[in-house]
């Protein structure tokens, strides 16, 4: 389901924010957003074996979703699956590639909002000041650069949504859907030590 196909996610059941004010991109620093901007300005890829290494863990469904990203994001969500995989590998959940699955398909949303690299500071620099709830109404009802910014701004309720219609599994909707910090984890169904490695392992 791509914008450029002309086809656009419902949000209209996106679950309303307590108070509208949380913003959509409480983790990320400044910093680490540099990091992955010069990437993108690079044009870093991913490491041949981590891209192969990735169809071998998503169905083929997710794996065609994750391949919509750009290779930058791809990049980043290899580099955040591998850290997970070593940050777990001690625990009860090591060896269990649902959870580098889901680490892979965190960012899968922004495929949707198609944003260039000089439209991507754009968002970022809105995402310090635009609230959950507008960014939801830019990407519900506005046109052109900003409701593409509006989606940006969502990206993880649009990938849960991405995922779900494409059959995706339910967990990893499930944490690309809250990983950005704006909703609970704990109604996620995602084990509390696992969250608390996606987080770490994403953040750097």
């Amino acid at each position: 389901m791509s914008i450029r196909d002309g086809k656009r996610l419902k949000l209209d059941e996106a679950p309303a924010d307590r108070d509208g004010n949380h913003r959509p991109l409480p983790f990320a620093s400044l910093r680490l957003l540099a990091g992955r901007f010069a990437a993108a300005v690079l044009g870093l890829r991913g490491d041949p074996d981590d891209e192969a290494w990735a169809r071998t863990i998503l169905t083929p469904a997710e794996h065609s979703l994750w391949t919509k990203l750009s290779s930058a994001d791809r990049r980043h969500a290899l580099v955040v699956a591998r850290r997970l995989q070593r940050r777990l590998a001690p625990t009860a959940y090591g060896g269990d590639p649902l959870w580098p699955s889901a680490a892979l398909m965190h960012d899968v949303g922004k495929a949707e909002s198609d944003l260039s690299t000089l439209e991507r500071i754009v968002a970022t620099l809105a995402s310090r000041a635009v609230s959950v709830a507008a960014a939801r109404d830019w990407a519900r009802s506005a046109r052109g650069l900003k409701r593409r910014i509006g989606s940006y701004l969502i990206h993880g309720e649009v990938g849960a949504r991405m995922i779900r219609v494409a059959g995706g599994r339910e967990a990893i909707a499930a944490w690309t859907e809250v990983h950005q910090g704006y909703r609970g984890f704990e109604n996620s169904g995602v084990p509390p030590l696992v969250v608390d490695a996606l987080i770490h392992s994403d953040v750097g």
